[in-house]
């Protein structure tokens, strides 16, 4: 169901063939070795950003979340299952309204003050996503505080680094992340580099969310006081919020940081993007009220990670237009049952949430009998040649498609929007057949220019693309000669450059960084785009070395080549990684004189008296090798694993094929063959394009082959 139908089928033809203009291009705007600027077409010299009823234009997250909660002050707003007191069992969702919410991030924003906190200092927030994540978060903005999150998935030092060079003062955690938090607290004391935390705040148990098991432990409290840090619950927070009194808010401006947002780079620490106010108000006005038209009654369901731009941007949209949101139990595990009950209208996810959606309706018609499972597959075939028309099948929606879709809690949901990472087209198909008339959109963005920079626009019914610039943000192309990507390409391709008020105020306290991609207003993205007929722009490469998986996770290709380079074994190594899968591969040529000594250790290399790295010796070593693939394959892999200790999870290869034919210099990439440069730097579209169909099979030998239509 939806691999088949895909086959005959070019996306790429159908997208290449429609000529009717989406986007806008700015006159007289091309200059040498750059393309045209294309922006919104309704917004052809900029978004100006709305005003609330009472004349107040909406320029920061504090203006547009206390103006919703001012108008929708009886409406639910954060959604949560309360513990009922039976070991983890949560409850049926209950809603806090708006005007709940609002006195509690009074209360909040109170007491941060009352703590000493300076406007523009950071708050820490390290936890699973609920709702004191989202009500600290406002309290910060009311009062002009950097949201700052800490999560682990960055490295085992990540926390630790971001309290530090964060300047984070205050940390709100959850109980499950107190001990990681008082380890990175321990370490920065004995390297006596405590310079800026002083109070560290427990989401402990209170009586509207029954959560009893995340009382504070005392010992816990006995261990941060002797690092020198105050330690105690939201409770006593909120408490203590509540006897000091209405504070004044902050007079915060547009340009003001909202979020320290930390994202992962090509090698060394994360980076801190300084997202301001005015990014954030002009990508969810822009593209979630105006593109999207949000209203009060959509509904999200929260578990992507609030510590990345995606969530809480969709979240921001949420709180601004009034609608709500509710929070799964944090288990991925029964985000199925959390759906179910919340029936959300809106859902912003990434393609391996949604395959695996896939895959768990598709077993569930693989149990059914060969007439049920006839009648299903051929509706989907017919409905998704629909579907590419734009049209619908409405015998098919009622009788089938609305069922499987509520199987999963999707019956009423109108709009996906799929972000991080590629969404292949086999899932694309299976969505809009899914939503019965609803809307399927994918978009691109990045941390550093607050997530929406290009979507699709509902109407769109091509595959292959990212849409078309969001209001206020430009585009434009610039040439790549060395990988002859041109904007007087037959369609204009080049690196993809964007600017606007969504782009970051820079990387905080890195201006070296800053500047590497940051020229004239313009971020230079490092992704490789085309613009396509109709004016919207296809993601078709990637200029630096740094790509995504399905996961969304950045692996730094030089970083993890560096690292498998240390191996005896390994004498070059080229890492590949597509951003439809979820792992990576390797092209190893093993280091000669390593592999000699390890067949002759096995009998299976006969010294001859040849010379290393002469014509015959290499000869030799191709045949030998080759005879003996799978034993020195099997060696490489061992011996390159021992050098993962600095990589993460998703850092490390999944499997390696080995190049044994080499030259004089023991390489098998080298300048001859044209997969090096004269510098000896790896050529890596040539390496792709030398290497694809082995690379393809490593994919399909480890349970990831290659579907039609993806990029590779």
């Amino acid at each position: 169901m939806g691999g088949s139908s895909s086959k005959a089928f070019s996306y790429d033809a159908q997208l290449l063939g429609d000529t009717e203009i989406q986007s806008a291009v700015v006159p007289e705007s091309q200059i040498k070795g750059h393309s045209s600027i294309y922006v919104h077409p309704s917004h052809k010299d900029g978004y100006t950003l709305p005003s609330n009823d009472e004349g107040v234009q909406l320029d920061t997250i504090w203006k547009m979340y206390s103006s919703s909660a001012k108008k929708h002050s009886d409406l639910p707003c954060l959604g949560f299952r309360p513990w009922t007191g039976d070991g983890d069992a949560r409850g049926d969702y209950k809603y806090l309204t708006y005007g709940e919410v609002d006195v509690t991030v009074g209360h909040i924003s109170s007491a941060l003050n009352s703590l000493g906190l300076k406007f523009q200092e950071s708050v820490g927030l390290y936890s699973k996503n609920r709702p004191e994540w989202l009500q600290v978060h406002l309290a910060n903005q009311k009062m002009g505080y950097k949201t700052t999150a800490l999560y682990s998935t960055l490295g085992d030092d990540a926390v630790k680094y971001i309290i530090d060079h964060g300047e984070v003062k205050v940390a709100f955690v959850e109980k499950s992340a107190v001990k990681p938090m008082l380890s990175a607290i321990s370490q920065l004391v004995a390297e006596d580099n405590l310079k800026f935390l002083t109070h560290v705040v427990v989401f402990d148990h209170q009586e509207v969310f029954g959560n009893a098991p995340e009382t504070i432990d005392e010992e816990h409290r006995a261990e941060a006081e002797k690092l020198g840090v105050k330690f105690f619950g939201l409770s006593e927070l909120i408490k203590m919020g509540q006897d000091a009194g209405e504070c004044k808010q902050a007079d915060v401006d547009k340009e003001d940081v909202a979020f320290l947002m930390y994202t992962s780079g090509t090698t060394g620490n994360p980076k801190g993007v300084l997202l301001k106010n005015v990014g954030f108000c002009q990508a969810v006005l822009g593209a979630a009220d105006e593109m999207f038209k949000m209203v009060p009654s959509d509904r999200h369901m929260s578990f992507l990670p609030l510590a990345h731009i995606f969530e809480i941007l969709i979240e921001t949209g949420f709180v601004a237009c009034g609608g709500s949101i509710s929070y799964y139990q944090g288990s991925v595990k029964k985000l199925t049952e959390d759906w179910l009950a919340v029936k959300p209208t809106i859902v912003a996810g990434v393609p391996r949430v949604f395959a695996t959606i896939y895959g768990k309706l598709m077993a569930g018609i693989g149990d059914m009998n060969c007439i049920k499972k006839y009648v299903i597959n051929k509706a989907f075939a017919d409905s998704t040649a629909l579907a590419r028309e734009g049209k619908r099948n409405e015998k098919n929606d009622k009788k089938i498609f609305s069922q499987i879709a509520a199987k999963v809690g999707l019956q009423e949901c109108r709009l996906i929007i799929s972000g991080a990472a590629p969404l292949p087209p086999y899932l694309a198909d299976f969505l809009r057949v899914l939503l019965c008339g609803g809307h399927m959109v994918q978009g691109y963005g990045m941390t550093e220019t607050t997530a929406a920079s290009v979507v699709q626009i509902l109407t769109d019914i091509n595959l292959g693309n990212v849409g078309i610039p969001c209001p206020g943000v430009q585009l434009r192309l610039q040439d790549i000669p060395e990988m002859e990507y041109m904007n007087t390409d037959k369609h204009p391709r080049g690196e993809i450059l964007l600017k606007g008020p969504t782009i970051m105020g820079g990387y905080f306290k890195n201006k070296e960084k800053t500047d590497e991609v940051m020229e004239d207003g313009w971020m230079h993205t490092g992704d490789v785009g085309r613009i396509n007929p109709n004016g919207t722009l296809s993601i078709i490469d990637r200029k630096k070395n740094l790509f995504k998986t399905a996961y969304g996770e950045y692996i730094p290709v030089n970083k993890v080549e560096d690292s498998y380079g240390k191996a005896a074994s390994s004498n070059q190594c080229f890492v590949y990684g597509n951003s439809y899968k979820n792992f990576i591969v390797a092209i190893v040529v093993p280091a000669g004189q390593w592999a000699q000594n390890f067949l002759k250790s096995k009998g299976k290399w006969k010294d001859e008296g040849l010379m290393l790295a002469t014509p015959e010796w290499c000869a030799k070593f191709k045949t030998v090798c080759e005879d003996n693939r799978d034993l020195l394959t099997a060696a490489v892999l061992a011996d390159m694993r021992a050098m993962e200790g600095g990589l993460k999870k998703f850092e490390k290869i999944k499997a390696i094929s080995l190049e044994f034919e080499v030259d004089v210099l023991l390489q098998g990439f080298n300048v001859e063959n044209n997969c090096l440069t004269p510098s000896f730097k790896l050529k890596r579209p040539i390496l792709k394009k030398r290497y694809i169909d082995v690379l393809k099979q490593m994919y399909t030998d480890n349970g990831e082959p290659p579907k039609p239509d993806e990029k590779w």
